[in-house]
């Protein structure tokens, strides 16, 4: 059953991926506080990262407020496991820091303003641009952008898949190595 619910809930994803790359593209960046951050250490730590790239742009909040509250959403059942990262590839940190704080989008946020972030190798381009990315596969699952970008069930499902199968994984291995030890090769 478990099987058969992962084939269902992968089959889901693909739906939100599209066509784009079905991989996470690493970067290395200092973020607007000046930590140096590298998304597949993150990913490889297990975590899920939401990407949300905006201009800043006026119709950028919605979406990424949306996919901002999803993120919090999770702060309590699985503190440190989903991040946000606004990102934006034109404007400085001061611009970008302001956009945050005026839209209630900055408490927890990782912020970026570095054009070496690039939106590029997930698509076609558009603002905003939401991306969850998970696992140490870097597997997308979830890819929009403009308003359709901002429906927080498709946000939500995405994390929850990423966590689910990143969870499966740990404990698939949990199980083999038990196994090995109760039977033992003749």
């Amino acid at each position: 059953m478990k099987t058969l619910t992962l084939i269902c809930l992968s089959l889901l994803s693909l739906s939100y991926t599209g066509n784009a790359q079905t991989t996470a593209t690493d970067f290395t960046s200092n973020d607007c506080s000046g930590n140096s951050q590298t998304l597949f250490t993150q990913l490889d730590a297990n975590k899920v990262v939401v990407l949300v790239w905006v201009m800043p742009c006026g119709s950028c909040v919605g979406p990424a407020k949306t996919a901002y509250n999803v993120v919090q959403s999770y702060a309590t059942s699985n503190p440190g496991k989903v991040l946000y990262y606004l990102i934006d590839e034109n404007n400085n940190c001061i611009g970008m820091n302001n956009w945050a704080t005026t839209n209630s989008v900055s408490t927890n946020a990782i912020k970026f303003s570095n054009s070496a972030i690039s939106q590029t190798p997930y698509g076609t381009s558009g603002m905003p641009k939401i991306v969850v990315t998970g696992g140490t596969n870097h597997k997308i699952y979830f890819n929009q952008n403009g308003q359709s970008a901002g429906n927080s069930t498709n946000i939500q499902n995405a994390i929850n898949l990423a966590i689910s199968e990143s969870t499966v994984g740990i404990n698939e291995k949990s199980n083999e190595k038990l196994k090995l030890n109760l039977f033992p090769d003749r």
